[in-house]
């Protein structure tokens, strides 16, 4: 049997940072201001995009996906 590996779920907070130090670094702070503020602002059914994005895929699954294209 072949032991899996643990998947570790990184915390918010730090992913919120990383990816605003990313958006900053490719865009320049007034690029980054306005894609921020204009994707903050909006509602989002955050279920609705994981069922298009993911369907019936578990944890598992999406963890197999993002394996293969590392």
């Amino acid at each position: 049997m072949k032991a899996s590996k643990k998947i570790i779920v990184p915390k918010t907070d730090e992913l919120r940072k990383q990816g605003i130090k990313v958006i900053v670094e490719q865009m320049g702070i007034a690029g980054a201001a306005f894609f921020l503020r204009e994707t903050m602002a909006q509602e989002v059914n955050y279920l609705e995009i994981k069922s298009q994005l993911f369907g019936n895929m578990t944890v598992a699954d999406i963890y197999r996906e993002i394996n293969k294209s590392s």
